[in-house]
């Protein structure tokens, strides 16, 4: 039994729930240490988030919990009322731990965490069986896990190479899988930091592995990254080119499952999350800074996800422009404090040098049409078919507009929500990402 949804202009199938553990499912990784309505956020507040994830074509969210009970409390009370809002809320609504072992989790914490939901309605199974992943961990916890449980927990986790790799070639593909696979069932690819073609391959060495034997495997998509502190570093993204590609690579790997990374990752600009209007720049400033909106990547989701789940591109009823850009040129330096002398300073983040100069517009069209994109007193037309194309052109200091025309008929006229300065780094190396949309003309 199917239903069908119209949202972002493309027609969606709903799967119903007892068919859905066992076809392509989207989650989207969860900060539970960063609600996008902040620290105290409500019951109501986290069904926010669910009804956005919805939208944006997301099945449910895989809770990172850096600890539990023991050094952080809030982590097992905010879990506990963002299960009991899934429960509440009038959609179906997947929930799943992703314990976070780069912290001091400890193993009765993990033990905690299956415990108490694995009856949950809202627990997503395979198969009838609860289903854990996690970021970190090895050996030990998956000893653990299956000297507790036994086989009746679906674990799905992700372990580093030895030493570690955020991206692991072939070689380290074969040594987590060596000594790993007998006990678990499956794997999970947290390829949030690296350059575009290292992640899709790292996805591909490890679909082709995990698969082939059998395994499941969800597979990572991540729109963005720059991260933050000691952490400082940046990855071009083309726009939303970068996430198109693994999203394409995930259907044509066959993986069972993706993960995105992240829904509300500040720290590491990783987030698709909406939180406020396409101006809005003030969440968590007081830590980290201006958080830019990134509505395109959310807005594009929606698409490759449906494309995933479905085997086939969907049918749109709406035609898209998703504009993305940093809001400032590459060779300034933002002021921060060092992280290991605690003194002020100016810098760039690693890999600034790659990043490219450009305003970027991935178009959804229903036919074709043409786009112009204005930047500052520059503009350039692009001549485009019907479906899905990624453009850009050097951008310029001023405000960045975006025509799209057909037969001579303006379609869509949207000057970007921000200017880019040629001095203002306020935004730090983030980029911003927006969306304009019209509905498909039929005849």
């Amino acid at each position: 039994m199917k239903k069908v949804l119209l949202w972002l202009g493309m027609v969606l199938p709903c799967v119903c729930v007892a068919d859905a553990a066992e076809g392509r499912m989207v989650f989207a990784h969860y900060m539970v240490c960063m609600p996008a309505y902040g620290h105290d956020s409500t019951l109501q507040d986290y069904q926010r988030e669910m009804r956005d994830a919805l939208a944006a074509g997301i099945d449910g969210f895989a809770l990172n919990c850096g600890a539990w009970s023991l050094l952080e409390p809030h982590y097992k009370r905010r879990t506990l009322i963002i299960y009991q809002a899934a429960k509440e809320l009038e959609a179906d609504f997947k929930l799943f731990i992703s314990a976070d072992f780069a912290g001091q989790l400890a193993h009765e914490e993990f033990k905690e965490m299956v415990d108490l939901f694995r009856d949950h309605p809202n627990q997503f199974r395979y198969k009838g069986k609860p289903v854990l992943s996690t970021f970190g961990g090895g050996t030990n916890e998956t000893i653990f896990l299956r000297e507790t449980f036994g086989d009746s927990v679906v674990y799905v986790p992700f372990y580093y190479p030895t030493p570690p790799s955020e991206n692991p070639n072939a070689a380290q593909v074969d040594q987590v899988f060596n000594d790993s696979h007998k006990q678990v069932d499956g794997f999970f690819h947290f390829g949030a930091a690296g350059f575009p073609d290292e992640i899709v391959a790292s996805n591909r060495r490890l679909a082709q592995k995990w698969r082939g034997a059998g395994k499941l495997f969800m597979a990572s998509v991540t729109p963005f990254y720059l991260g933050r502190g000691g952490n400082y570093r940046v990855y071009e993204s083309d726009g939303l080119e970068s996430m198109a590609r693994q999203w394409e690579g995930a259907i044509r790997d066959d993986a069972n499952w993706v993960e995105i990374l992240t829904w509300n990752d500040w720290g590491e600009c990783s987030y698709i999350a909406p939180f406020g209007e396409p101006t809005f720049t003030n969440l968590y400033r007081g830590h980290w800074g201006a958080v830019m909106p990134h509505i395109g990547f959310c807005k594009a989701t929606r698409y490759y996800a449906d494309w995933f789940k479905t085997g086939k591109p969907p049918t749109l009823e709406e035609e898209t422009i998703c504009y993305t850009y940093r809001l400032h040129p590459k060779h300034l330096e933002h002021p921060r404090k060092n992280p290991r002398t605690k003194l002020d300073e100016v810098a760039r983040p690693g890999h600034a040098d790659r990043l490219r100069e450009d305003v970027f517009a991935t178009v959804f069209l229903a036919e074709d049409a043409k786009l112009t994109i204005h930047s500052g007193a520059t503009h350039k037309d692009f001549s485009l078919t019907a479906g899905v194309s990624h453009v850009s052109m050097p951008f310029q200091p001023g405000p960045q507009r975006f025509v799209l025309t057909r037969n001579n008929e303006v379609l869509i006229d949207k000057v970007g929500e921000f200017e880019i300065s040629a001095t203002d780094t306020s935004s730090n190396f983030n980029v911003f990402s927006g969306a304009a949309s019209v509905p498909r003309r039929k005849f």
